[in-house]
This record gives structure tokens, sequence and C-alpha cells, in this order.
């Protein structure tokens, strides 16, 4: 019965500490460069004078959560903007990027993992992680609104559209040299 119990303690105690160790750490540099695999999520962001934006807006049920355009700050022409996953070691990888076109259609094709097992793309049902670098160089988290909420997870062949925008000064990541 001891030996029962102090298995149990000295388990607890190695899963009590372990989960001490644990260090969330600012990654310090991010890649907006993605390697093309196989399967792919196409995702489209909508301009604010879209039809589909202007129809919402009218409307008296829509929920205040929701973002239609940009809240707050906004991108401009020349901004790049990707989208993340996370690797195997936890760091973002970029799955698509783009440069931003102002009051225009922005088409992104995220890029999912290929061949199976390999660590260069998105998962099925991960999450999308958006960042964007301005031309100042800052970087930026971006809170995105879709069409409907399955939209901001990874489908292999699936679609995504955003109709909205928040851009946050990223807490994780510091300014970074501007690629070209």
């Amino acid at each position: 019965m001891k030996k029962t119990y102090l298995s149990l303690f000295f388990l607890f105690s190695i899963c009590l500490i372990s989960s001490l160790n644990a260090v969330i750490v600012a990654q310090d540099t991010i890649d907006f460069s993605f390697e093309r695999t196989g399967p792919n999520h196409s995702v489209l962001v909508l301009p604010l004078w879209h039809p589909v934006i202007s129809k919402l807006q009218e409307s008296d049920s829509l929920d205040p959560e929701m973002i239609l355009g940009f809240k707050n700050d906004s991108l401009v022409s020349g901004d790049r903007v990707g989208i993340f996953f996370t690797d195997n070691l936890g760091n973002y990888k970029c799955a698509s990027s783009a440069i931003w076109k102002s009051n225009d259609f922005n088409m992104l094709p995220v890029w999912g993992i290929y061949p199976p097992g390999a660590d260069n793309g998105m998962e099925m049902g991960e999450r999308m992680i958006w960042l964007a670098q301005k031309q100042d160089n800052s970087i930026y988290e971006i809170e995105c609104t879709y069409q409907k909420p399955l939209m901001a997870i990874y489908i292999k062949d699936g679609a995504s559209a955003v109709l909205g925008m928040e851009l946050k000064k990223s807490t994780l990541i510091s300014s970074l040299p501007l690629q070209k």
C-alpha cells in the first residue's frame, strides 16, 4: 500500500516539476517565405466595398464582436501579410504570404503538410495565425473575422473568406529588418 502511494506521489511530483519548467519565449525572428507543398487552402480577404460586407453592414442582427474592414490600425499597399502555423518546435513558420493591396481583393493560398509527417505546412484543423510586417518593419498580430467560424482553420482544398481584421502590435515578435 505504501509503495502505491509513494508511486503516485512520485508521479504527481514529476508532473508538477515538469509543468513548472514550461516557459513561453518570444520568437526573435520571423520569416515570411514559405514552401509550396501539395495541398492548399485558399483564403480571400474581401475589400470593404464588396457587396457581402455592404449587406452585413446594413444588417440589424450583426454580432457586436464581428469586425468588418479594419478595426483600429489598417494595412496599406506594400505591407507584407502572412498566414503562419506552429512547427514541431513551437516556432511560427509561414504557410503563405503576400504583399498587401489596399482596397482590393487579397488572395493567399495556404499550404498544407506534404508529404504526410513532414513539418512544412499546416495540419488539417490547425488554426491560421495571421501576422503583418508594416513598411516601418513593425510586426502586428491580426485577428480576423471570417464569413463562418470554421473558416479560421486549415482544411485541405478548402476556402475561407475574411470580412475584417483587427491589428495589434505584436508582443511576441519584435520589429524586423524589412524583407524584399
